[in-house]
């Protein structure tokens, strides 16, 4: 096998090469405790007192983290090109692999992660700003982590139903923060000074965060504010019902899948050690639990001995 064809199974998660799964597997655990180093310096830096105590220490974790994260980005741009055609898309070049990687989530994750260290070495003016995207780090757990994987393809499947959702909920907070500006402003110039200034008061009533700060003082202004905390408990919790039934009928599916699985396996009526391998591969992918996984094996294969009797 190629450089290139083993640097994408090395760095590729759960990756389907059997000579290259051992250590696949050590590579994410390397890297998921690098990310959780990093993440942690990052915070340990705001602390008071401490980067004066640690700033040498602080400062190697960071560049070798960044030689790391910097050597991983280009070696998935480079093993890209191993990554096999889909399905539903015609035969694509070596360079049109690189470039769609460059151009998915992902990967550019991975850019803005070391992205800011070296505009800062290289750039003269001040990038202190651009330190934020250090965050974007822990971020990169994400390709390691089924879950949220999981709640990703929720957000894709769900992407029209959740922007016709915060529609509403956007139309709905600009009507509210018109309504109590015209009837606060007589009463409280300084608070409600403009409806852009309202909309604030609209989005925490809404929510039912209420900090306080802007508050109804007339008799028609806390009726409309009690209505308007009424009303976004019921408009507020669409997102949330949304994703949770997507979140949930994503899960059935995975069970769909492999209950699936284990019925073409239980074909011949016996589960062999190969089986059994197969079927524990098929459930780290659909990041199924191992009880759960268990409990569909015995009941499908107890239903497969009742068909045979």
């Amino acid at each position: 096998m190629s450089f290139r064809n083993a640097c994408y199974h090395i760095l590729a998660p759960a990756s389907e090469a059997h000579e290259y799964k051992k250590l696949s597997k050590l590579f994410d655990i390397f890297l998921i405790a690098l990310i959780i180093v990093n993440v942690v310096a990052m915070m340990l830096e705001t602390v008071p007192g401490i980067p004066a105590i640690w700033r040498y220490e602080l400062h190697i974790i960071e560049v070798a983290s960044v030689l790391i994260f910097t050597a991983e980005y280009f070696l998935r741009v480079y093993s890209s090109a191993s990554a096999p055609n889909r399905p539903t898309r015609a035969q694509t070049t070596t360079w049109q692999k690189r470039w769609a990687y460059i151009k998915s989530p992902m990967a550019l994750i991975d850019l803005m992660a070391i992205l800011p260290f070296y505009l800062s070495v290289f750039v003269a003016f001040d990038l202190r700003i651009l330190r934020v995207f250090r965050v974007m780090r822990i971020l990169k757990i994400g390709r390691y982590s089924r879950s949220i994987q999981t709640l990703a393809t929720v957000l894709r499947n769900e992407a029209h139903s959740l922007v016709a959702a915060l529609s509403v909920l956007i139309l709905f907070t600009v009507i509210a923060a018109t309504c109590i500006y015209y009837i606060e402003h007589a009463a409280q110039p300084n608070v409600f000074s403009s409806i852009p200034a309202s909309l604030w008061w609209a989005l925490v009533t809404l929510t039912t965060v209420g900090y306080g700060d802007a508050v109804p003082v007339t008799a028609l202004g806390k009726v409309f504010g009690g209505l308007i905390t009424i009303m976004g408990i019921c408009f507020y919790a669409l997102p949330a019902g949304i994703l949770s039934s997507s979140y949930t009928a994503q899960m059935q599916l995975k069970r769909d899948r492999f209950k699936d699985t284990v019925r073409s396996v239980l074909d011949d009526g016996k589960l062999s050690e190969h089986d059994v391998h197969h079927l524990e591969h098929v459930r780290a992918l659909l990041d199924l639990d191992e009880e759960e996984a268990k409990l569909i094996v015995r009941l499908l294969q107890h239903h497969h001995k009742g068909l045979d009797d």
